[in-house]
């Protein structure tokens, strides 16, 4: 069968992040340690690997989730064909997010970056016989490929700043780097960057749209992955850019806003995978925000909200795939009475619904505990947006566990299938679940030794580290928590009336894949017409356009040069006679009646240049420009007898024939100037002497110019040399071409 794949590859496969999960742990030697090799010696940059605090999180959460969805894929993706290259697309993702948190060098990190981009292209498409997933994954690389680029002229900026590349040296200079003029140009760059990545308004659109992926996608891409890569590269860079004044507007206010109006998004959504799609853009707003605000409690939340999100929604997105599996639909509406067949999946969900939620004691309970705690401390706005995001994200977990799987059958969902026979489909969200209870309750000490306080001192090292506490009594954030809980479940009870209001008011709004569609149907129509005026198919306009440009650039570069230097005239009677010569056969190529001997006097013009390489001694050059003028005017006689109307030289309009005068005049009388220039500066004999020195005893030739072209330059001799035979093979194939449509001719005649 076509899905048949080795069990050896898919044990390769699983079993990969789970060992990658181990040597991290087993690499990190606190509070950092450092692995460095050398890959570009010229240009000082290492291929360097950075194991701290921060860094140890982002990669065990990649590789921990990476082995749990990678398990689930095993039985979600079995009747899929290609699912051999999605375990294959699935690793490379996994080893490039891997790259991208433990690298120390910014170029090395970017590479990891677009690598990034591409396999989640393929992930994203992987269904690519359907329309949607071709557009959604396309428009996923698009956005954040255009802010690679601007990420990448960022961070080259502020290696530059730096005067290195190593992000282990840049972090220790933020605060001298702040007064460099390059300092906020390059921080716009990367946050720009950044917030395409970790889909901030107005680039939020692309994750949803990521939904076209198969569910182990999702559950990967949405919860510690793709996604949290703009997060890690502004916690990385938060010692650096915290120290600028925009920092905290910019990230607060694009957090907030994004996270608010996400919100409000996902509360529309009917398709569950939607309404876990476009509350991770909630999740990462909110951590954004965090960042941006860059206290000691803001930045506790983060790293707890980091985790515990990974952990519930991936475990969400799981349990939606068995619902799938299970009803055929993601539908709210059509779904009912699941607990019967998805009993294992509908315990996950109740428990990762929990913690996404905040209900006590989860872990998501802790991490909303602090976000609240940092929001307190610059006023009522931040929080009072964050609850009510917040109590949104409750009504969606409602929403979730309620109706599908509580409510009883109806009509629609009486057709259920059993699918959770298959262990692997309801064991990596179980353990998920367990992980989101099981580490705030017994574990919390140990995540914050080794997780929380190794990352907060690279955040933020000069402040204090807060401890982490499950209870910490009754206070202002528990009394935000539990306002949060229950606008939640009015925003759940009001759901059947309140969502086709919404629905009204937003309607009326630009949504962002229809304004992504009209940028995109407006850069075609900027390329066809581009294309239609550049790209006409007339030699002519060709070469007038590149002569145009040509004398544009040197005409400004030959006006900042004035006035020429003196020249010594040394003339010979024989100089005067070939440039008079030369002067006549251009005339008569311009005044040729008809092409063939305007073809004649141009081969007239490449002949005396070959006396003037003579005279000058390069024979050599003056062999080769023998030859190949020789070849030219046989090519183009032999080419023009066969075109009739090749006979005449086509006239054109007078204004016309002025403007290619004036060009050729121009062309002219600049590359005249630039020679006088050139050749009144005294020439530079070093490389001329390396040559000198080097023919024999490197090429062991006592002929310069052909062991230049041999040795020194044998590559673009090579090159060279296949370009000219590539020419003479299309020139043969024309010709024969010709030759048998002529034999056809005749005998259908005949």
């Amino acid at each position: 069968m076509q899905n048949r794949i080795p069990k050896l590859w898919l044990a390769f496969c699983v079993l990969l992040p789970l060992a990658i999960f181990l040597l991290v742990g087993a690499s990190y030697k606190p509070p950092e340690s450092l692995l460095r090799w050398s890959w570009i010696p010229s240009l000082g940059i290492d291929f360097s690997l950075r194991f701290d605090g921060l860094s140890i999180l982002f990669a065990s959460l990649i590789s921990g989730v990476g082995f749990l969805v990678q398990l689930y894929a095993v039985a979600y993706m079995k009747p899929y064909k290609g699912r051999g290259a999605f375990h294959l697309y699935l690793t490379l993702f996994m080893l490039a997010m891997l790259g991208l948190v433990l690298a120390d060098n910014l170029l090395l990190m970017f590479v990891f970056w677009e690598l990034t981009t591409l396999t989640s292209y393929l992930l994203i498409g992987f269904n690519h016989e359907q329309e949607g997933s071709r557009k959604n994954a396309l428009q996923a690389m698009l956005v954040t490929g255009s802010g690679g680029l601007a990420l990448l002229a960022g961070l080259i900026m502020l290696g530059e700043m730096a005067g290195t590349y190593s992000i282990s040296a840049i972090i220790t200079q933020g605060a001298a780097l702040s007064q460099h003029p390059w300092f906020t140009p390059s921080m716009l760059l990367i946050l720009l960057g950044a917030g395409t990545k970790s889909a901030q308004f107005p680039f939020h659109f692309w994750l949803p749209g990521a939904m076209a992926a198969p569910t182990p996608v999702s559950a990967y891409l949405h919860s510690s992955t793709m996604v949290k890569a703009g997060v890690y590269l502004l916690a990385r860079l938060l010692p650096v850019y915290g120290h600028s004044a925009l920092w905290f507007p910019l990230l607060c206010g694009a957090g907030a806003f994004t996270a608010l109006w996400c919100a409000i998004q996902a509360y529309r959504q009917t398709d569950l995978k939607l309404m876990l799609a476009f509350s991770t853009n909630v999740i990462l707003g909110q951590l954004v925000m965090l960042i941006g605000i860059g206290s000691s409690y803001a930045v506790t939340a983060a790293l707890l909200l980091i985790a515990a999100h990974s952990f519930y929604k991936a475990g969400l997105f799981m349990v939606v795939g068995n619902i799938d599996k299970a009803t055929g639909t993601r539908e709210y509406h059509e779904l009912a009475g699941l607990r019967a067949v998805l009993a294992i999946s509908f315990t996950a969900a109740l428990v990762t619904a929990a913690s996404k939620a905040g209900l006590p004691p989860s872990f998501g309970f802790l991490s909303k505990e602090y976000l609240y705690k940092a929001g307190l401390e610059f006023g009522w706005l931040l929080s009072a947006t964050m609850l009510l995001a917040n109590a949104i994200m409750v009504a969606l977990a409602l929403l979730i566990v309620i109706k599908p799987f509580l409510r009883p059958h109806h009509d629609k969902a009486a057709a259920m299938k059993a699918v959770e026979h298959n262990q692997l489909l309801w064991l990596p969200p179980i353990i998920l679940a367990l992980l989101s209870v099981i580490v705030p309750v017994a574990l919390l000490n140990w995540y914050q030794g080794l997780v929380i306080d190794p990352a907060a001192k690279v955040m933020l090292a000069t402040a204090q580290v807060k401890t982490v506490k499950l209870w910490t009594g009754i206070n202002l954030p528990l009394l935000l928590s539990a306002a949060t809980l229950l606008l939640g479940i009015v925003l759940y009870v009001v759901y059947p009336r309140l969502k086709p209001w919404l629905d009204r008011v937003m309607s009326k709004l630009p949504s962002g894949p229809a304004v992504y569609q009209q940028l995109l149907d407006a850069v075609v129509k900027l390329a066809s017409w581009q294309t239609r005026l550049l790209q006409h198919g007339q030699l002519t306009q060709y070469s007038l356009q590149f002569f145009l440009v040509l004398l544009a650039f040197l005409g400004t570069v030959l006006w900042q040069l004035f006035p020429l230097p003196p020249i010594d005239w040394d003339l010979k009677y024989y100089d005067i006679i070939l440039a008079l010569f030369l002067v006549i056969a251009t005339f008569a190529v311009v005044k040729a009646p008809t092409l063939l001997t305007a073809v004649a006097a141009l081969g007239t013009i490449g002949f005396l240049t070959t006396l003037v390489f003579l005279v000058y001694s390069a024979p050599d050059v003056a062999k080769t420009q023998l030859l190949v003028e020789t070849l030219i005017v046989v090519f183009i006689a032999i080419v023009l007898r066969h075109l009739s109307a090749a006979n005449t030289v086509p006239r054109h309009s007078a204004l016309r024939r002025l403007v290619h005068a004036g060009v050729a005049v121009g062309i002219g009388i600049s590359i005249s100037l630039a020679l006088w220039i050139i050749t009144a500066a005294p020439l530079n004999q070093e490389i001329s002497e390396f040559y000198a020195q080097n023919s024999v005893s490197g090429g062991k030739g006592r002929n310069i110019v052909n062991v230049i072209l041999v040795d020194f330059r044998a590559f673009d001799t090579l090159g060279e040399i296949v370009v000219v035979v590539i020419a003479a093979l299309a020139t043969v194939a024309v010709l024969a071409g010709k030759r048998i449509n002529n034999m056809v001719a005749d005998r259908e005649h005949s």
